[in-house]
């Protein structure tokens, strides 16, 4: 380990400390030099004007991945032949082909946004933490699978909706919330963290119910649950500040654990929305710990009531309710 990683590293950890360093070297002399430094819902991006198209990139990548959902949606609505898994119902070659474009412009197109992004930034004077591992396609990807999925699923009108949301948000929530946290100084980086934490789980939420709503085979949807699960703590781990190597091996005892859990769920006579909620919860208790793990380099007694003590609460309320 190099003394160049360290620094990257606590750069990510401390993103605000960076910037306060910069503003005690060149203080404004003016109040029109200090109004370069804008505000975006009081989160201290800075030179928002000048970065604007970068900001924009991402905003078109997510308005075509959600019009390319919604040209998926309107091929699959219909009256299904009640085949079983529903998925494959009103889904035809043709939309598979299409969804796997949609799949590769969020993916790709969040990914190239997110580097606009990260050279605007530098251009302006603010560069970011630079990181071995890219991940803002991570987010996106999961999001565009979960609107598939969920389209391909119900088969309906509101979906013509609800599925190009889905991607949209997905997308242009993911980026927005990784700008926050690189941008936002040391007193609104807990709100960022508290956004991307948001919009993460709320993706793994919708792709994992997507899965388990069609009830596919064990040896389909464990390993599948279990790249879905790994890849969003593969992104999540990016605030730990940890080596590329160590986030794989963590994101991949994650995804492993959570596939496990789908093998169980298999097991129970549930259906519905009510398997997503418990991998949800497992995602939680298991993202939180690694991340804790990976930001203090230990699990303190806290962290497992915590994470481990209100995920259980909620196991318990889900079986219960089921």
């Amino acid at each position: 380990m190099n003394q160049g990683d360290s620094v990257n590293r606590d750069a990510r950890r401390r993103p605000g400390a960076q910037r306060v360093e910069r503003r005690l070297i060149d203080l404004p002399d003016s109040a029109e030099e200090r109004d370069d430094d804008h505000k975006i819902f009081g989160l201290g991006i800075a030179k928002a004007e000048t970065r604007q198209p970068a900001y924009g990139q991402g905003i078109v990548i997510s308005l075509l991945t959600a019009g390319a959902v919604l040209l998926l949606a309107i091929i699959a609505i219909g009256e299904g032949d009640r085949s079983d898994p529903p998925i494959l119902q009103r889904t035809d070659q043709i939309f598979w082909i299409i969804a796997a474009f949609v799949l590769l412009i969020a993916a790709g197109g969040a990914q190239y946004a997110e580097r606009t992004a990260a050279r605007a930034a530098a251009a302006v004077g603010h560069p970011r933490p630079t990181t071995t591992l890219a991940t803002a396609w991570a987010v996106p990807l999961v999001s565009a699978i979960a609107a598939i999925m969920l389209v391909a699923t119900y088969h309906n009108r509101p979906m013509l909706v609800v599925g190009p949301l889905i991607a949209f948000f997905g997308t242009a929530g993911a980026l927005l919330s990784r700008d926050l946290l690189d941008e936002a100084d040391e007193q609104s980086n807990r709100v960022a963290s508290v956004i991307h934490t948001l919009v993460v789980h709320a993706i793994a939420f919708l792709a994992f119910s997507a899965i388990y709503l069609n009830k596919l085979d064990t040896w389909i949807s464990a390993p599948f649950v279990g790249a879905i699960g790994g890849v969003l703590i593969l992104e999540t781990l990016e605030r730990g500040g940890i080596a590329a190597p160590q986030r794989i091996f963590y994101a991949t005892i994650g995804g492993f654990v959570i596939g496990e859990v789908m093998v169980a769920l298999n097991w129970w006579p549930s259906y519905g929305w009510t398997g997503g909620a418990v991998l949800l919860v497992i995602f939680y208790i298991t993202a939180g710990l690694l991340l804790v793990r990976a930001q203090h380099q230990r699990v303190r007694r806290r962290d497992l009531i915590e994470f481990g003590g209100v995920g259980g609460l909620f196991l318990l309320l889900l079986a219960f309710l089921a």
